[in-house]
């Protein structure tokens, strides 16, 4: 299989780039969807492109506050169920804190990389369609 993940560095999607090498959207079979800045473009297109789509969620997304990063993550699950009704192979991983750069001065529990590497491999592996998995400390 070849990935492409769209990332920043470090966490996640670096972890998961340093295992499984990244492949240029149109050369892969599975887009990995890391990075939030982007996410929207970039998931149109590979649904487009008719890619396994792996998006990178968030716990905050069931938030009832203001902040802008759990408002874009609804609206990044919203696509992903939207894609997901008409079709495309499509999963919303929404994960709690884990130990990465962007949570470093957090002090709640977190899940290791590993573990979320884990968890993103085994919903890969999953002979049937997952819309969406929540996965929390």
């Amino acid at each position: 299989m070849k990935y492409n993940i769209e990332t920043w560095p470090g966490g996640v999607g670096q972890a998961l780039i340093d295992y499984h090498g990244n492949v240029p959207l149109e050369e892969c079979d599975i887009f990995i969807n890391c990075k939030h800045e982007t996410q929207f473009e970039l998931l149109y297109k590979a649904a487009e492109l008719k890619k396994r789509i792996i998006n990178i969620g968030s716990h905050a997304s069931d938030y009832t506050h203001r902040d802008r990063y759990a408002v874009e993550k609804k609206a990044l699950r919203e696509a992903n169920h939207q894609l997901f009704s008409n079709g495309i192979n499509t999963t919303i991983i929404n994960f709690g804190y884990f130990d990465s750069p962007r949570t470093e001065k957090r002090t709640d529990k977190k899940m290791s990389i590993e573990y979320c590497c884990y968890i993103i491999n085994w919903v890969l592996q999953q002979p049937h369609r997952i819309k969406e998995i929540t996965v929390c400390e």
